[in-house]
């Protein structure tokens, strides 16, 4: 792969492969001999080993997510935690002498402490970006910043992706002045994400007196703010979830402009769906502009791409009166109950804009004319618009991305499938019902963590508690002599979830429109601790009885078989094509597999 270039999905899955396949087959097989060593040695109960593994499993998360956030960056903290474990083995099963165990530990103190100071990360970030001077980098609770030189040129890098660099005068005029122009005297911009030392300078090229900037990361915003100035305009920056901040404003503006990513995930998908749209032009002014880009200018739309565009215009459609998509650097949307011109040069003169691209020395209006009813003639208005309910933009975008190695589209689905599918042939018939409840299971924490997104946003915090739940739940089922749960059979338990799954689906809108945060955030943390605890309670009873070691590593093999197609099926494919709501009934129909095909042998 030459520098620069972005890996395919192949690719990427391959490599994600071999990097995790040591440490899962040593931890899986590790994990299982610790069962039987327990279960033989000191009699535990493999639902109680397991248990303990869970609980461990939430303490690393709470460290990890809340401890060490932002105070130690990735590389050192897995730096840190591969020392440590070492030192623990050598410790325990190596060294026995006293004085030999006191050195070791000193040592392992001084590369510690060399590990926090030197911060490593400059070097695995370097490895990263080969093509470009790494100067520094730093985690936050949100994302990874590293700064970089090119030539002479800085920039900035976000989650790898470059948002800042200096040369950026094609894609930042365009970014504001496809909507800006729309508007002889706009007086309030609210702008999401991008870079606001680029982006402010061109807005204030216009009578502006209120500027809004929103950006999740603190981190950021503070690492731009010093070569920001705002002029006589009132600058506002918002450290919020842009979703959830549209829909509580109740401040009105003469201009929206989106600068995030394509709709790559199910996190980046809510906002360019119809349910983010109707919030945005609540907080419009009459006649407000809102522009959004949602993938590349393409010179040629492939049928993949035009699916991903026509989704997200049909969406615009439904709530503004004009939707006009631009083709430039990247593709805009340009959206507004009053009529839109792409005429940007003339609107530029007429305005006195002096731009350096957006501009007649550079556009042609008739061509900007002719593109823009060319893209409009393609795009397929009998498409399904993107919901927050029904995120099909977010499939389109992976087929687009399919497409751009279609020679590798059949080997990549044809490896999913063995590593995520293929297993439950594997799996004994008295342990289907495992295998399907953590399947269901996994895929219903995905749904709840989408949830969380619509209805509180992206709450990284609170994404913790979520997690941190559903593995409470397995810890007590699995870990907990719960009397209650063991005079109830194997197939009432199945039963119970599966009618849980069915029951949460049918009240799934009254939770997706919930207005205060701190209910729905309750509600959906307990929803996941209940289903939790019977499948948990499954496990247990599983490896009560049977041939020892033999059974629990069969069960605790299923569990994560399970889990794995589980996180792919309603992440990757079901949520998107079918919906949330049909996907937690598919919950319900995986349920039922296990229960018609697992419990018939299980006494």
């Amino acid at each position: 792969m030459e520098t620069g270039e972005t890996p395919s999905f192949l690719a990427s899955l391959i490599y994600t492969f071999l990097v995790l396949l040591p440490f899962c087959l040593v931890s899986g097989f590790t994990f299982v001999k610790l069962i039987s060593a327990a279960r033989t040695g000191y009699d535990f109960k493999p639902g109680k080993s397991f248990s303990i593994e869970t609980l461990g499993g939430i303490v690393a998360g709470i460290f990890v997510s809340v401890i060490a956030s932002g105070f130690l960056n990735t590389y050192q903290l897995l730096l840190l935690i591969i020392l440590l474990f070492f030192t623990y083995i050598i410790l325990t099963f190596f060294i026995k002498r006293k004085n030999l165990k006191i050195i070791l530990k000193v040592i392992v103190l001084f590369l510690a402490s060399w590990i926090i100071v030197t911060n490593p990360d400059n070097f695995f970030r370097q490895l990263l970006l080969p093509g470009v001077k790494v100067t520094g980098t730093e985690d936050t609770p949100y994302g990874n910043i590293t700064r970089g030189e090119y030539a002479g040129e800085q920039s900035i890098y976000y989650n790898q992706r470059l948002i800042n660099y200096s040369d950026d005068v094609m894609e930042r005029e365009e970014d504001i002045h496809y909507a800006l122009l729309q508007k002889r005297n706009p007086e309030k911009v609210l702008i999401i994400s991008g870079s606001l030392k680029s982006h402010l300078p061109e807005i204030l090229k216009y009578p502006v007196k209120k500027v809004v900037f929103i950006e999740r990361d603190p981190a950021l915003v503070k690492s731009e703010i010093y070569d920001v100035d705002p002029g006589t305009a009132d600058l506002i920056i918002e450290n919020d979830d842009a979703f959830r901040y549209i829909r509580h404003n109740n401040e009105p503006v003469d201009a929206v402009i989106l600068l995030l990513p394509p709709p790559s995930t199910l996190l980046i998908n809510r906002f360019y769906t119809t349910d983010f749209f109707i919030s945005v032009k609540n907080t419009l002014n009459p006649g407000g502009i809102f522009v959004c880009s949602p993938g590349p200018g393409e010179t040629y739309f492939n049928k993949e791409s035009l699916n991903l565009y026509s989704s997200i215009y049909n969406s615009l459609i439904a709530v503004f009166r004009n939707v006009t998509p631009v083709a430039g650097n990247k593709l805009y949307f340009v959206s507004s109950d009053e009529e839109i011109s792409v005429s940007f040069c003339r609107l530029a003169e007429e305005r006195g804009i002096k731009n350096i691209y957006v501009s007649s020395d550079f556009l042609s209006d008739d061509l900007i004319e002719k593109k823009s009813a060319e893209v409009v003639s393609l795009l397929d208005r009998q498409v399904r618009q993107n919901t927050s309910a029904f995120p099909v933009a977010c499939f389109h975008f992976q087929s687009y991305y399919f497409s751009k190695n279609l020679d590798e589209k059949i080997p990549a689905l044809v490896l999913m499938i063995l590593a995520f599918a293929m297993p439950v042939l594997a799996v004994r018939r008295r342990n289907l019902l495992m295998y399907f409840s953590a399947s269901a299971l996994a895929g219903f924490e995905i749904i709840l963590l989408l949830t969380l997104q619509l209805t509180a946003g992206n709450m990284y915090q609170l994404t913790g508690l979520i997690i941190a739940g559903l593995m409470a739940g397995l810890a007590a089922g699995s870990g907990i002599n719960l009397n209650v749960l063991n005079m109830v059979p194997l197939k009432t338990k199945a039963l119970i979830i599966l009618l849980y799954y069915t029951g949460f689906a049918l009240t799934y809108n009254w939770l997706l429109y919930l207005k205060s945060m701190i209910p729905a955030v309750i509600v959906i943390i307990l929803a996941g601790f209940i289903p939790a605890l019977l499948t948990g309670n499954i496990f247990r009873e599983l490896t009560m009885s049977g041939e020892g070691g033999i059974s629990s590593s069969s069960t605790y093999s299923s569990d994560l078989a399970g889990s794995a197609l589980g996180f792919i099926l309603i992440s990757g494919i079901a949520t998107p094509v079918l919906g949330i709501k049909t996907s937690i009934f598919l919950l319900s129909a995986l349920i039922f597999a296990g229960f018609l095909f697992g419990t018939k042998s299980n006494k």
